[in-house]
């Protein structure tokens, strides 16, 4: 685990991709262990996804959990399904 310190809000460029976190909130769960909500929106090819809120541990698990938020948020776009995604 690196010891970077993250002060949102900061953009982070991931898979070709600006990761915009907006939030983070440490919290302790239910067995004692400390946990992070990211609260955070992905924008790729010009499209700006929903903001999103993720439970993680720590930095790794943060980059795991973007890798898939960003394929999958990639293949809405590629699709062309971004404006029923982004509908209501």
């Amino acid at each position: 685990m690196s010891t970077n310190i993250l002060l949102p809000p900061a953009v982070l460029e991931l898979d070709n991709c600006k990761v915009y976190v907006w939030n983070i909130i440490t919290t302790t769960n239910i067995f004692g262990k400390k946990r992070y909500l990211v609260s955070l929106q992905v924008e790729c090819y010009g499209k700006l996804s929903k903001q999103a809120c993720f439970d993680v541990a720590n930095e790794d698990e943060l980059i795991s959990v973007l890798r898939k938020e960003i394929a999958m948020f990639k293949s809405i776009v590629l699709s062309g399904a971004y404006n029923v995604y982004t509908w209501g």
